[in-house]
């Protein structure tokens, strides 16, 4: 065989291969695009909607919005696009579907289309649609038969509450499907078009039995929250539907249609909405309902370059997605931003809501500065009238931005530290000796009142000084009649006088005056020893005295003592060098002297001032918590303290009960413990005073002991608290419930307790 003819037997096999591949190749299907476009319902009444549905099937390629003009008489309401994507016997099906609202205004037929789609280049045309508009509420087409046994089996019911609205009050609106007997599953619904009104989500659907005319029958309703948006007539096009019943028995009159669907509508809702009343207040903006106000900022200090965010909650019942915010341009605050949110009710149903005006605003200037709430008015169709509410000001303490104005001076440093210096070392005050020292002065007065009280023998004294002078001076018959008095008041106060009184009778009866100058001797020593020495004054005086020394020493014991010299400079020492830049090393000076000292309030504002600079907010928290245990209402500590709840720390921290410091205590316990002295006569109000020295002198170590024993700490990060997992913020205070090696249990507020890793947390004992 020639080469040529293998040549040619060459080329013939090849091409009868090729042939053979495109023979038993499958040839890929080509997917046909499917558009179909319909009206819900061919006629309605005027004034109502009707829906254009437009459904694109497996599109290839992109699709456009379909195109159409309406003829006079209709016009577009509103458009909606929705894609669905379904795999079933493992062929996919994409489907897009677009819906118009169309409201018709006058009576008359009209043709809607042709309906312009285009997919992937290409462009499907529909035909034309009929629609009918009638001149009035009429029942929807239906067939015969058929419409009649549906109206029977189920209806659909449309009302509004309230029936007849203002513009933007809140409505409800329901759709209540009344079955009257069984229904099968598969049952459509078509909702109705609320033209002309603001209109919010579909609730969900809710079942329940009720009576109609004495017979049970299966309610199902759905309600929708909405918003007339303009007065005059308005119209709610009908619901639409279609039911199957399902068969009961022998005797049911629908056992013969079961397999029949059924299609229902209700009858569209004719509503009329008034306007609102004229010449609205300043402020009104378009709330319709019963509100209340609230007026609060994010926090009440800040500096002249840190924005503040200022929150006016409008809470209560009407139409808060409606209400604009109001007009707000404050004098002293430069507004930077300003967003809404809402928290509404769930859908379909009426209750309390709130809408909330958020502005963030910059401070103008330095100083305690004024912000005053905008004016919000509303209307309230209960009371049919208008409402007006300005808020109360809000104060905000503005601290500069530049060095050496209101928080800092020229170096950075808070201007507090330098005013309030550190002097480490010392000691509070201490009420007990204070109170010692009331006790002792109230001692003293005591002392000093026994010292003058009156001789309760000053009587007899004076008496028998009479006595003494009247024997001593008289003489002859006047001194046996003075004589015998005398011996007569001795003989009175049991002394012994007998020899006496025998002589007096003999001299005075017996003419016997020859023992004159013996019994004037006698009587005069009787009379001398008859009465004690009055009571030495001097040992109460010197024990007042001595008392008002005692309580003067026990004063000055407890006077509050500041720390030596050498501390109080090294403190010094390290504010210059936090002035000039080196933070680190001042905060690390200031933590030494802290362990040397003991403590110091204004030491630990100063700790809390160097973790914030390090954003350290536990840290900062910690330190003011050890600062307040050892005095009260420290300045440099208290300006901290507002810096730190400011960067979010101390939450949950425990306060004071009384936030009186240590040497207030003790001056009170002084003077009260002076006091109940002096009042001691007057027994019910030196008891009382009494008691309260002693309350007032025993408080502070009470109350500091107890501090020391308080179990807390401090959330060092975010972390959460098992089980429900709330986060705890860093800087946020907690009790500790219980300890182990590695965990602790812990109560972050009265209801919420769990377990959190000790590494978590930093414990405020003393270092």
């Amino acid at each position: 065989m020639s080469r040529a003819w293998l040549c040619r037997f060459a080329l013939v096999a090849l091409v009868a291969l090729v042939l053979s591949w495109a023979v038993l190749l499958p040839c890929p299907a080509s997917a046909a695009v499917d558009v179909e476009a319909r009206l819900s319902v061919g006629s309605i009444e005027a004034g109502g909607v009707v829906s254009l549905l437009v459904d694109i099937t497996d599109p290839r390629g992109t699709v456009a919005d379909p195109q159409f003009t309406l003829p006079s008489g209709l016009e577009l309401l509103g458009t909606s696009r929705q894609q669905q994507f379904t795999w079933v016997n493992g062929r996919s099906t994409n489907q897009v579907s677009y819906r118009f609202e169309i409201g018709a205004s006058r009576v008359g037929r009209y043709a809607v289309g042709p309906i312009r789609v285009t997919v992937g280049g290409q462009t499907f045309r529909s035909g034309e649609m009929p629609l009918v508009v009638t001149a009035s509420a009429g029942s929807p087409p239906s067939a015969g038969r058929g419409a009649a046994r549906g109206a029977r089996a189920a209806s659909l019911v449309l009302t509004l509450d309230p029936p007849h609205p203002v513009v933007g009050q809140a409505c409800v609106l329901r759709v209540q499907l009344i079955q009257r007997v069984p229904m099968a599953e598969d049952s459509e619904y078509d909702p109705p078009a609320t033209p002309g009104f603001w209109s919010e989500q579909w609730g969900d659907a809710s079942s329940y039995r009720a009576k109609e005319g004495g017979n049970d029958v299966s309610v199902t309703e759905r309600s929708l929250r909405l918003y007339p948006l303009a007065p005059g007539p308005a119209v709610i096009s009908p619901a639409r539907g279609i039911v199957t019943p399902t068969s009961t028995g022998l005797l049911d009159p629908f056992s013969g249609y079961t397999s029949s669907r059924i299609q229902i509508m209700s009858d569209s809702l004719h509503i009329a909405v008034r306007p609102l009343p004229p010449n609205p207040p300043p402020g009104f903006g378009g709330g319709v309902g019963e509100f209340d106000v609230v007026w609060t900022t994010d926090r009440s200090h800040t500096t002249q370059d840190q924005a503040i965010t200022a929150r006016l909650d409008v809470r209560g019942t009407g139409n808060l997605p409606l209400m604009r915010a109001p007009a707000f341009d404050p004098n002293e605050f430069e507004v930077f931003s300003s967003t809404v949110e809402d928290s509404l009710p769930a859908p379909g149903r009426m209750g309390q809501g709130r809408r909330t005006f958020l502005w963030t605003l910059l401070p103008k200037r330095p100083g305690r500065l004024r912000l005053l709430g905008p004016t919000v008015s509303w209307y309230d169709p209960a009371g049919a009238r208008y409402l007006t509410s300005t808020p109360s000001s809000v104060s905000i303490e503005v601290l500069s931005a530049r060095p050496g104005q209101s928080g800092e001076d020229a170096d950075g440093l808070p201007t507090v530290f330098r005013d309030h210096s550190s002097r480490p070392g010392g000691h509070a005050a201490w009420p007990l000796w204070a109170l010692l020292g009331g006790l002792l002065l109230a001692s003293s007065a005591a002392a000093l009142r026994r010292s003058r009280a009156p001789d309760p023998r000053a009587g007899d004294r004076a008496r028998q000084r009479e006595w003494l002078r009247s024997i001593g001076l008289a003489r002859g018959p006047d001194f046996w009649q003075a004589a015998d008095q005398a011996a007569a008041w001795l003989l009175a106060r049991g002394e012994q006088v007998l020899r006496i009184r025998e002589a007096i009778s003999a001299a005075r009866y017996g003419g016997r005056t020859d023992q004159e100058s013996d019994v004037r001797r006698w009587l005069v020593e009787r009379l001398g020893a008859s009465m004690p020495a009055p009571p030495a004054r001097w040992p109460w005086q010197l024990a007042a005295f001595a008392g008002l020394l005692l309580a003067v020493a026990c004063a000055a014991l407890a006077l509050p003592r500041p720390g030596p010299d050498s501390l109080a400079t090294r403190a010094l020492a390290a504010d210059v060098q936090a002035r000039t830049g080196e933070v680190a090393r001042a905060e690390a000076e200031w933590a030494r002297l802290w362990d040397e000292s003991g403590g110091d309030a204004p030491l630990a504002a100063r700790l809390a001032w160097g973790a914030l600079q390090r954003d350290d907010v536990a840290a900062a928290t910690v330190w003011v918590i050890r600062g307040d245990r050892l005095e009260a209402r420290d300045r440099s500590l208290a300006a901290m303290a507002v810096r730190v709840r400011d960067a979010g720390g101390l939450v949950g921290a425990p306060g004071r009960a009384l936030p009186f410091r240590s040497w207030e205590w003790a001056i009170l316990a002084f003077m009260i413990g002076g006091a109940s002295g002096v009042l001691w006569p007057r027994r019910g109000w030196g008891v009382a005073l009494l008691v309260l020295a002693c309350l007032t002198g025993l408080w502070w170590p009470a109350e500091a002991a107890w501090r020391a024993s308080q179990r807390l700490a401090v959330v060092r990060a975010s972390v959460p608290l098992p089980p429900g997992d709330i986060l705890l913020d860093p800087g946020q205070v907690v009790r500790v419930l219980g300890r182990t090696s590695d965990q602790v249990n812990v109560r972050a507020t009265s209801d919420l307790e769990g377990v959190l890793p000790a590494s978590a947390l930093w414990f405020p004992g003393r270092r």
